[in-house]
């Protein structure tokens, strides 16, 4: 299974907790905006997000798979945990790389 991303690195890492749940819940909500989660991904989003979650291939749609293999270093890279932009960043990475696909 590959895993994307795992709140508990990022606890463990030393981020506040609040932070990174806010972070995973926009990640997972802008999926499912964009109707890149599975039915799994889904109902993790609808029970709610919290420091046990894992963003695999599990939880995601194939094209959802591709894109944050590709692209979610980049985004990572370029957000502060629990940043209000973190959504913009994320519709700006996927809108590049849709470009660069075509």
């Amino acid at each position: 299974m590959k895993i994307i991303n795992k709140a508990s690195w990022h606890i463990d890492g030393g981020f506040p907790e609040s932070l990174v749940i806010k972070h995973f819940k926009t990640v997972f909500t802008w999926l499912d905006c964009k109707d890149m989660l599975s039915p799994d991904g889904k109902e993790e989003l609808q029970f709610g997000i919290d420091e046990s979650v894992s963003l695999h291939e599990g939880l995601l749609s194939c094209q959802a798979l591709v894109f944050l293999e590709k692209r979610y270093d980049d985004y990572l890279k370029s957000v502060d945990f629990g940043n209000d932009e973190d959504a913009a960043m994320l519709e700006k990475l996927y809108a590049e790389h849709v470009k660069l696909s075509e």
